[in-house]
Parts: structure tokens; C-alpha cells; sequence
């Protein structure tokens, strides 16, 4: 991975991602082109959160059907999200609120896009401008909240001061109260560097005893989440569960299912001789770190379930490496296929459902309904597929990572 990241091709991606969703945003119709409900409202998501703390301020229960929300909507998140109404915010502030929260995941998600050529560019732009994360726009979805407060998360690790370092288990705690799944981030903190493995085991430590605290706040919660969470299916959502599901199977059988491939996957990399003698350079450790982080996140997410096509923002974290890789030639040649081979994939994840979609409805005039719904299925299973395909090609860097963050508390290697 050569250096040297233009500053100049950056404010193109950037004024060109911002182009896209302006265009978007003046004409919200054009969702509609891409899938995607604008219900004749803005920030839905971030409007359900404010409505469940109004519901609190007029004496209801936010947890059961919300008369305040657009669609009735029981607050399904942690009981942190019900402390906004102590800042004052209420349902009428949710246009700014919902502004606020895009452009703060613009300015973060760009902030670590730096092309070093035009077809670098490109590539962070059809990420950025995929659809799930016009999605997550429109919608104003409190994931992008936890993309900003993890965003610091890989900075902190190569800040050269301790408590700076540090700091990064408190993000992904904090991360963790307010949507469980970012949890799994706490993989990132076998990063080595500076701290030694000393510090590295300090963090373990640390984000073991924060996450203990999170867990017992949160346990009420946790009773009652599963019963209130809506259940993510169909067009624009992934998991391992879709396809188990889709064939009939139980929840308990596509878990069990889902966990025995994932460790059969583990267990294969493991064995490999494909990562082999190849350590990320000291001044790739940012592009390596973010990568892993974006990776432990959705494939955490992936293998515990469905969730919601807007979780994909954190795919940007993937890009810059899923790029350079493949054209580093320092790297063994199997860890660069497999780079190209995941690059690939993400591209699909990322826009293969609305190029079918628009396919299927394009060829489909005249067509019965159960002709119609036999595309869409052959399609879904196909999809899955392939979805199943990149997560199991994550599974294989993040078994090199932990391997060799392991090895780093251990004092015997460096990641």
C-alpha cells in the first residue's frame, strides 16, 4: 500500500457524495427508485426515540404502542436513549436532530476516505452512495450514531499518549449501552502498537470490567428486547438466519447452524498457510484497524441473526483496505485474491438487491404473481449465497487479526 492519499480527489468524493444525497433530498421521490419507503416524512427512526421519551414526559409507557410515533412504534432500544428528553429534545426537534445526525456521519465516514487515485475514488463513492446508506439517512437510523461514537475508536489506538489509547474501551462501551452489538468491537483492542502487551492487556481488562458494568445496567432491557424488536426480513436486510429461515428451518436450528459453519470457517483459516509471514505495515495499521473493526461488526451482526440493511454503514470501514490490498504487492498472493474476492462481494451486498429488484420489475409486465414471486425467490436464495460467501471471507481476516493480536498480548508478535 503505496502513501501518499490526494487531498484533491477527497473534496471530489466529498462533493460528489454530497451531490448524490442533495439530490435525494430536494426530490424524495427518487427513493422510491431505489427501493427505499420515504413515507412523505423525514428521520422516522430518530422520530420514534424522541416520541418514546415525550411518551415518558406525558406519563405512558414508552415500551408498549406509542400513540406519538407515526406507526405506534414501543421504543425498542436501551433505556440510555430515553435520557435525550433531559437535553430538552422533543418530537419537534427531530428535522434538526435527524440533520444533525447525517452530517455528522458524513463529515466521519468521509473524514477516513482518502483516495490516492480517480478509481479509488470511485469506489468510495459507490459505497458511500449505496443504498443502504441512503436508507440510514433517511431514516435518521440510530446506528449512525454508533458509527460516529466508534469512528474515534481507531485514531485512539494510534494517538501516541496512554490515556488517549485508552479511551477507546470507553467509546465501545458507551457504543454497547446504547445498541448492544458494538460489543463485538472489543476485538479491535488486541491491537498492538505503541502501548505494548502490557497495555494491550490493561485494555482487555478495562473493556472487560465496562462492558460487565454496561451488561448489569442494561439487564432489564435485555428481558424484554427480544419480545419488542422488530423482525428484519425480506428486501434489504442480511443474516445468517434468512436463508434457514426462508427453508423452514427453526431460529434454534439456524443458530446452531449459522455458529457450527462459522467455527468450521475459523478452524479452516486457522489451518492455512494463506496469511502467512504477512504482517500489515506500521503505516497501514490505520487502514488495517478500521478494517477490522467495520468486519467484527457486521459479521458479529450477521451471525446472531437478520438485521436491517442500514447496519451496512459500517461497511466504509472496509473500503479503503478492500481497495489497496489487492494491489499491494508486499502482500502473499492468496491474501490479495482474497481481498479482491471480498471487495467484490461487498459490492454485490451493497447493490445487488436493487439492481434485481429493478431488473425483476422491468422484465415482469404481464407476468402472474406467483412468476413474479419465483424470480424474487431465485434471486434470495442467490443472494444469500453470496452473502454468506463475504462473511465467511471477513471470518478469514479477523481469524489473522485475533490470531496475531493474541500473540501481541502474549508479547511475542505485533498487529
Amino acid at each position: 500500500m503505496r502513501p501518499g492519499a490526494s487531498w484533491h480527489l477527497q473534496a471530489w468524493v466529498i462533493l460528489g457524495a454530497a451531490t448524490w444525497f442533495a439530490g435525494f433530498a430536494v426530490f424524495p421521490r427518487f427513493f422510491g427508485l431505489a427501493g427505499i419507503t420515504h413515507y412523505g416524512v423525514w428521520f422516522i427512526d430518530s422520530f420514534a426515540i424522541l416520541a418514546a421519551n415525550d411518551a415518558i414526559s406525558l406519563g405512558l409507557d414508552p415500551h408498549r404502542a406509542n400513540p406519538l410515533d407515526y406507526f405506534n412504534r414501543p421504543h425498542v432500544y436501551t433505556h440510555w436513549w430515553l435520557a435525550l428528553r433531559e437535553f430538552g429534545l422533543t418530537r419537534e426537534h427531530n428535522f434538526w436532530v435527524g440533520v444533525t445526525l447525517c452530517l455528522g456521519f458524513f463529515l466521519a465516514a468521509v473524514s477516513r476516505l482518502l483516495p490516492r487515485t480517480p478509481a479509488e475514488g470511485l469506489w468510495y463513492l459507490a459505497i458511500l452512495g449505496s443504498v443502504p446508506i441512503l436508507l440510514a439517512l433517511n431514516r435518521a437510523n440510530n446506528d449512525l450514531v454508533i458509527f460516529i461514537v466508534l469512528a474515534p475508536v481507531v485514531p485512539c489506538l494510534l494517538d501516541k499518549r496512554r490515556l488517549v489509547r485508552l479511551f477507546a474501551v470507553v467509546l465501545i462501551a458507551f457504543a454497547t449501552g446504547l445498541k448492544y452489538y458494538p460489543v463485538t468491537a472489543g476485538l479491535v483492542l488486541l491491537a498492538g502498537a505503541a502501548g505494548g502487551k502490557r497495555e494491550v492487556r490493561a485494555r482487555l481488562v478495562l473493556a472487560a470490567l465496562a462492558l460487565a458494568l454496561v451488561a448489569a445496567n442494561l439487564a432489564p432491557d435485555l428481558a424484554g428486547v427480544g419480545r419488542l424488536t422488530p423482525k428484519a426480513e425480506g428486501f434489504l436486510t442480511f443474516g445468517a438466519g434468512n436463508l434457514p429461515g426462508w427453508l423452514g428451518l427453526s431460529a434454534r436450528a439456524a443458530s446452531l447452524g449459522g455458529l457450527a459453519i462459522a467455527v468450521a470457517a475459523v478452524g479452516f483459516f486457522l489451518r492455512s498457510r494463506w496469511f502467512e509471514g504477512w504482517v500489515i505495515a506500521p503505516e497501514d495499521r490505520s487502514v488495517w484497524w478500521s478494517f477490522i473493526l467495520g468486519a467484527v461488526l457486521l459479521t458479529g451482526c450477521f451471525f446472531t441473526g437478520t438485521s436491517f440493511a442500514y447496519r451496512w454503514v459500517f461497511a466504509l470501514w472496509l473500503a479503503p483496505l478492500l481497495w489497496r490490498l489487492p494491489r499491494d504487492g508486499r502482500a502473499p498472493v492468496a491474501v490479495r485474491r482474497l481481498a479482491a474476492v471480498t471487495g467484490g462481494l461487498l459490492m454485490f451486498a451493497l447493490w445487488g438487491a436493487v439492481v434485481a429488484r429493478a431488473i425483476i420489475v422491468r422484465v415482469s409486465a404481464g407476468r402472474t404473481p406467483e412468476e413474479i414471486t419465483g424470480r424474487v425467490d431465485t434471486f434470495f436464495i442467490g443472494e444469500q449465497l453470496f452473502l454468506w460467501a463475504l462473511f465467511l471471507c471477513l471470518l478469514g481476516f479477523l481469524t489473522h487479526f485475533t490470531r496475531q493480536g493474541v500473540r501481541a498480548a502474549r508479547g511475542s508478535e505485533s498487529v
